[in-house]
């Protein structure tokens, strides 16, 4: 598609958006969505202590990881 064509359609879109919403209707939109942008920041936060704390309580319980994994599971570790 010409790039002339997509700043046509984009400049249409963009009046019938501005018109239809407005600003006092971005406000509200804003004010609908800010919430989940909030709860996802809390939530990746909270997933990547959880994370962490398991990852510190697996090398706890089972020591560090070896330096070189054995080709076959029926090799015993140096």
């Amino acid at each position: 598609m010409p790039t002339a064509t997509l700043r046509q359609i984009s400049k249409v879109l963009g009046r019938n958006f501005v018109t239809k919403y407005g600003t006092r209707q971005g406000i509200v939109v804003l004010g609908r969505v800010a919430p989940f942008g909030i709860g996802a920041v809390i939530g990746g936060g909270a997933n990547a202590a959880l994370a962490s704390l398991a990852v510190r309580a697996g090398r706890r319980a089972f020591g560090p990881a070896p330096e070189q994994w054995p080709a076959s599971w029926d090799e015993p570790l140096d």
